[in-house]
């Protein structure tokens, strides 16, 4: 009888251990998940709203940023489904980022992107991974 017992527990034990694994396996198989996106402007518009709250942005650099924005996220969401995997698309949204920064801080005066700067630093922390 305890022999009965102790190999029923052995089984159940090595059954949950292959599904636990089965189910990690196909965790990491699968992409991260894509958060619902609004359009082009919807997203732009947000982002230069929050970025003019923290700096500040007067009317006219409001117009500015709002259309170089707009280009970055179409440049951005062009990129990502372009098929472009690991370094190369890493390799490419780095050279985007630093085009867009180069172009916003022509807008911007020093104080307004040493804002901007800072914001993003602090806002690094949070992002999801």
């Amino acid at each position: 009888m305890k022999k009965t017992i102790i190999l029923s527990a052995a089984m159940a034990f090595a059954t949950f251990g292959a599904f636990a694994q089965q189910a990690n396996i196909t965790a990491t198989q699968q992409p991260h998940p894509v958060r619902a996106q609004g359009s082009v402007e919807d997203r732009a518009k947000n982002q230069v709203d929050r970025m003019s709250a923290t700096v500040q942005l007067t009317p006219e650099q409001y117009t500015k940023v709002m259309e170089v924005t707009k280009n970055f996220i179409g440049q951005r969401d062009a990129l990502r489904t372009s098929g472009s995997q690991g370094d190369d698309m890493k390799a490419k949204f780095k050279a985007l980022k630093e085009q867009e920064e180069t172009q916003l801080k022509a807008i911007l005066t020093p104080d307004q992107f040493t804002r901007l700067v800072a914001a993003r630093k602090e806002h690094e922390g949070h992002r999801p991974e």
